[in-house]
């Protein structure tokens, strides 16, 4: 199947998914999970429902998932069309939840997308809970006329219709415009499996090539990608292990992500609650020619968070003193696996602060 064209369905304008997302655990808010076809659940008038004939194309397995999507006495439920497998689709369901004078972003079925574990046939509840400010879900599928979708889920829960994209006027026909990497919607997906490979290792370091595979998932511009960097650059870094370079639409390297093992904290010094990043980045934030500071959580999950910080480095040339310099992380850990990801950006790479952010609330850690 064709994966690199995007082709918008009605309804989805030109828009970075929807990336800045968190679920805190202490919201008793919206859960997600998947059943087989619910009873008593009546789709709405004119929907597609489970048991239909198999859709054909990319457009009519799309037009299934819109039509099946219905409320119910919780929230909203939706189910996928029978021939088309998990992996074909990239399914986000995110928004936003009051807590105390703002919101806190809260990001579902966060699993199910990053594992490409979703089910054909199978239905899918989300509950719509008070307090939540918004909610939206968005499709992507991967086939030879690619489809995209967008829903308002708090309005569909609530029986609103769903708002339309006002259409260009045809006398003033939109010009395409190219836009520089730092402006680029970050709409695509990526995902890359750790220990990325066994260079470095050592009679030492054996547990670092020793963990269980799992893989490391986030949104990049379209065209971007991941790659090995070169042998002689495949070595043990106990901070950011097994390296694996970020590389833009041109292919130039502008950044790299690694992975490290949580350290367990003795007894008794266990840290205080909110700083438990201490004790799990500890080796990238000891004091030497770099180090990661001004960290700042922006997502929390079930058993970690995601995080932004600043690298700080040292340059210098022959005959003048260092100079400190900065650069963009983004950070990730789940005490469940036991280990934690970091990606550091060039200086000079071409990324805003604010991608740089979404980045990071899109990072999905899980068992490979």
């Amino acid at each position: 199947m064709t994966k690199n064209r995007q082709v918008k369905r009605r309804g989805a304008g030109r828009g970075a998914l929807v990336c800045a997302l968190a679920l805190c655990v202490l919201l008793s808010g919206c859960a997600g999970w998947g059943q087989n076809s619910t009873e008593g659940s009546s789709p709405a008038s004119g929907s597609v429902v489970a048991g239909s004939s198999i859709p054909q194309t990319g457009q009519e397995a799309m037009a299934f998932l819109e039509g099946s999507l219905r409320p119910y006495d919780k929230g909203v439920e939706f189910t996928l069309p029978e021939g088309w497998p998990g992996e074909d689709w990239n399914i986000h369901i995110s928004g936003r939840a009051a807590m105390g004078d703002g919101g806190m972003s809260i990001h579902l079925m966060e699993k199910e997308n990053a594992a490409k574990a979703w089910q054909a046939g199978k239905t899918y509840q989300i509950e719509c809970a008070q307090g939540y400010l918004d909610l939206n879900l968005s499709a992507y599928l991967y086939s030879d006329e690619e489809q995209e979708l967008s829903v308002d889920l708090l309005a569909l829960a609530q029986g609103q219709p769903q708002p339309q994209a006002p259409a260009a006027p045809e006398s003033e026909p939109m010009e395409s415009v190219p836009e520089s990497a730092s402006e680029q919607d970050m709409t695509q997906r990526v995902s890359a499996t750790f220990p990325a490979y066994q260079e470095g290792r050592s009679e030492y370091n054996g547990e670092y090539y020793d963990q269980a595979p799992f893989t490391a998932s986030f949104l990049l511009p379209q065209g971007w990608s991941l790659k090995e960097p070169e042998k002689s650059d495949q070595v043990f870094d106990q901070g950011m292990n097994t390296q694996l370079l970020v590389c833009d639409s041109t292919g130039r390297a502008v950044g790299s992500i690694g992975y490290g093992l949580i350290e367990t904290a003795e007894p008794g010094n266990e840290p205080e609650a909110g700083e438990e990043y201490k004790l799990v980045y500890c080796y990238l934030r000891t004091p030497s020619s770099c180090h990661w500071e001004d960290y700042r959580a922006v997502k929390h999950t079930a058993s970690g968070e995601n995080a932004v910080a600043t690298v700080y480095f040292e340059e210098s040339e022959p005959g003048y003193a260092a100079e400190e310099r900065t650069a963009h992380g983004a950070l990730a850990y789940d005490k469940e696996l036991g280990v934690y990801v970091a990606l550091r950006m060039e200086e000079d790479a071409p990324f805003t602060a604010d991608q740089v952010e979404a980045l990071a609330q899109s990072l999905t850690l899980a068992a490979a």
